[in-house]
């Protein structure tokens, strides 16, 4: 044990392109086959062509046109003795932290997506076990939790987290220990750009957000003088790039961007700049509280003009911050919620059954990436480096959440929904037909 510690803080990942095993047939939100006619999108990230860097240029060379690789010896090493479950790690938030109710949320789904794949088990089948571990606060420490789900509990794959430096962190560990993540709630659009191919994100990124409200502001409603109000932390610098290098292609980029800190309550000096720019339009980027005590700010200090977000804005918090100041707001989300559709209907009801609450993104799509990983084990065995091949067969998937679309990097690229805040509530917009 110790030497494997040893040998996974000094050895260099390798990867490549190794053999993928067959996948289930598609039906009842099972992954399809290698082999299924569905191609790559025509461009890294899924990006409108008119907002690709240095579009009239031919690179020399383009990146993430292929699934990631994995070189790596493994995938014929023998089943580990005496085994009496399939375990399966759990990365998760610690419920002290700000992403602790989103953490608990997306456990639940995590955890419903066993409970069911165990009560649908062969009679031969070896049982799935969830192991726990709770993402400390102090930066850095999702390594070590890492490396104690691969070695010390013997995990088979790892499901987590929500926070993208302890993603990013963790995903380094996952390459060393040669061990699957399967993330299911982290935005960063940066933390499959790694060239590590041992992780799958079922949650649509920044960039997806960003194009999208960059083709909303700009092209749909017309907007040409856009302000910004946005958290000063990672996921607000990270969060808003795509967005504001997208209506900047467009011909009209961001006037005045204004941060805030986290939790902050006043924003009186941003909002008397964001007004002096005069802008048509202002997108606010932050958690759900705060993004609401700002547009409560913003309208109190004389700014009339549309307001747009992303879906970390969303929840009944920002609702109840903004205290109806938001009415009007437009935000774009990976899903509708409030589909009737039967896969969603059915997970709805069978989590509210079990926790007496409406399910919501973080366990929604903690629900599918599960699914994926554990038809990914079933089909593999007991080998981390089989169940990566299985994994990265993977190009399309029917959920609870809709139909996902994964690109080379193993990242979902699903079409996004549009709500807007109406009546103190968000109501979905039907979904655009060619699915936009």
């Amino acid at each position: 044990m110790r030497a494997a510690r040893l040998a996974i803080l000094g050895l260099a990942g390798l990867v490549g392109l190794g053999f993928a095993p067959a996948m289930p047939a598609a039906g009842e939100s099972s992954p399809v086959p290698a082999s299924a006619p569905v191609a790559w999108p025509a461009r890294y990230g899924n990006a409108p062509e008119e907002l690709v860097p240095f579009r009239r240029v031919e690179p020399y060379q383009k990146f993430f046109t292929e699934p990631l690789p994995f070189y790596g010896p493994g995938r014929d090493a023998p089943d580990p003795a005496g085994l009496k479950s399939l375990r399966v790690g759990l990365l998760a938030p610690s419920p002290a932290s700000t992403d602790g109710v989103r953490g608990d949320m997306m456990r639940k789904g995590v955890e419903m997506a066993i409970d069911e794949a165990n009560v649908s088990k062969k009679p031969g089948d070896l049982p799935f076990e969830l192991v726990v571990r709770e993402d400390a606060p102090l930066w850095g420490s999702a390594a070590n939790i890492l490396v104690d789900l691969a070695f010390t509990d013997d995990c088979l794959a790892v499901i987590g987290t929500i926070d993208s430096t302890a993603t990013h962190v963790a995903l380094r560990v996952a390459l060393k220990a040669e061990i699957f993540m399967m993330n299911t709630g982290s935005c960063d659009q940066t933390v499959t750009e790694t060239f590590i191919p041992w992780l799958m994100r079922t949650w649509p990124d920044d960039r997806q957000h960003g194009y999208r409200l960059a083709d909303l502001v700009v092209k749909e409603r017309g907007h040409k003088r856009i302000a910004m109000l946005r958290v000063n932390d990672r996921n607000g610098r990270v969060g808003v790039k795509t967005f504001t290098d997208s209506v900047r292609r467009l011909g009209h980029p961001v006037l005045q961007e204004m941060r805030f800190l986290p939790g902050a309550t006043s924003f009186d000096a941003q909002v008397a700049r964001i007004k002096a720019a005069e802008p048509d339009a202002v997108v606010i980027w932050g958690e759900p509280e705060d993004a609401g005590h700002a547009a409560a700010a913003l309208r109190k200090g004389g700014v009339t003009v549309p307001l747009y977000g992303p879906e970390r804005v969303y929840g009944p918090a920002f609702l109840t911050a903004s205290a109806g100041a938001a009415e009007g707001m437009t935000i774009t989300y990976p899903f509708d919620p409030t589909s009737k559709a039967e896969a969603w209907t059915a997970f709805v009801g069978e989590f509210q059954k079990r926790h007496a609450k409406e399910p919501d993104a973080f366990a929604a799509y903690a629900y599918d990436g599960t699914r994926i990983l554990l038809a990914a084990m079933r089909a593999a065995g007991p080998n981390r480096f089989r169940i990566r091949d299985a994994v990265a067969t993977v190009k399309k998937y029917d959920g609870v959440t809709g139909p996902m679309l994964f690109d080379p990097t193993f990242n979902n690229l699903a079409p996004l929904r549009l709500a807007k805040v109406q009546g103190n509530a968000f109501r979905f917009e039907p979904a655009p037909a060619g699915g936009k």
